[in-house]
């Protein structure tokens, strides 16, 4: 009697245990090689496909109009509402506005004002991400990067943001960073190989072809982290 080979591996996505050879292997960017099944295959390739990109992106500063890794930028809002893209050096040198005089001023004192008088509001200033760019008013929560249906960048806080969505002129918004960081479980700390992680063992769970998963949890995953990259 023929003996039936009946070997049978546990898929890396889905997590079902098929036939050895219905497995396929998928190569991430990092070099980590997942098995799939053939549902979750081209899943898997697709994530693949898109931490690749992310790792090769190039974006332009607006200071210094450099390319950097696209990670490395970070949008900033200055004191008349516009939002730039700048790398880490330019970022120290974003124009700050005295509010008392209204006249932008790099070191933070304004013309006939001494250290003691500036000192308070300058630590302030010194934080530009947190002066939303429709009420002017500087709040402690991190700001909402919204698109406008004409296409204009805004970082708003939660009430301006609620008032766009009530007027219907928001397009996009793009996730938080602590939502992101929520959404894959990581400190505000987390290193870029520790969101990676993160991500891949996210991500399996968030599989469509999972009891736990779903198309929107598994783009949601992705969201977040193309968010914190």
């Amino acid at each position: 009697m023929a003996v039936v080979d009946e070997r049978r591996e546990r898929c890396d996505g889905c997590g079902n245990t098929v036939p050895l050879e219905s497995l396929t292997t998928v190569t991430m960017p990092d070099g980590e090689r997942l098995a799939c099944c053939g549902n979750c295959e081209p899943h898997a390739r697709e994530a693949a496909t898109k931490l690749g990109s992310l790792e090769r992106s190039q974006d332009t500063c607006d200071g210094c109009r450099s390319e950097f890794p696209a990670n490395d930028l970070e949008d900033v809002v200055l004191t008349d509402g516009t939002v730039v893209t700048c790398c880490p050096t330019c970022l120290e040198e974003v124009p700050r506005q005295d509010r008392s005089s209204g006249v932008a001023n790099p070191d933070g004192a304004g013309a006939g004002s001494t250290a003691g008088d500036t000192e308070s509001e300058s630590t302030e200033l010194a934080t530009p991400r947190q002066l939303c760019s429709q009420c002017h008013e500087w709040v402690r929560e991190e700001l909402y990067h919204v698109t406008t249906i004409d296409d204009r960048t805004e970082e708003m806080c939660s009430d301006c943001k609620a008032v766009a969505e009530h007027k219907g002129v928001v397009k996009r918004v793009r996730m938080r960073r602590a939502e992101a960081r929520e959404i894959l479980r990581v400190p505000e700390t987390a290193s870029t190989q520790e969101i990676r992680e993160a991500f891949l063992t996210q991500i399996k769970h968030a599989h469509p072809d999972r009891k736990s998963g779903s198309e929107s949890a598994f783009k949601l995953v992705k969201e977040a982290y193309d968010r914190l990259r």
